[in-house]
């Protein structure tokens, strides 16, 4: 009986290749959560400059809007780069002259065609990115 003990005590524990094969499985484990949380950082700044890309062409859109219908300049303004806080961003605002089919023309028919774009440098996905919006406003 002591000798049966002895031989099943000796059997209770892990191995030392069990204990490397599990710590080689939990450190996989974990370096493969953490390589996610880089890539989820990345698409959360991401979402945040393109919200905050919107939310500059609809502040352009709003202040023109405001406007009177002859206060609207028709051209092209180029605003390269934003004052501060968003000077990563730029912004261009187009105003043309548009027909009831929504072609460009060159004299007012009373519709005018508004196109703000915003685009900055993103690194995730890496490259230039960009936002357009486009409203009409029509006279009243």
């Amino acid at each position: 009986m002591l000798y049966f003990s002895s031989y099943k005590s000796a059997r209770n524990g892990f191995t030392f290749l069990e204990a490397m094969i599990a710590i080689v499985l939990l450190i996989v484990g974990i370096v493969t959560v953490l390589q996610i949380f880089p890539l989820a950082f990345g698409i959360g700044i991401s979402n945040q400059k393109e919200t905050q890309a919107t939310m500059l062409c609809q502040e352009k859109i709003e202040e023109i809007n405001s406007k009177n219908y002859r206060e609207i300049q028709v051209g092209i303004q180029t605003e390269d780069p934003l004052p501060s806080p968003f000077e990563k961003f730029s912004r261009e605002t187009k105003v043309s002259y548009v027909d009831n089919n929504l072609q460009a023309t060159t004299s007012d028919t009373g519709l005018k065609k508004v196109e703000v774009e915003v685009w900055w440098s993103s690194f995730f996905p890496a490259g230039k990115k960009q936002i357009k919006v486009t409203t009409l406003i029509a006279e009243k």
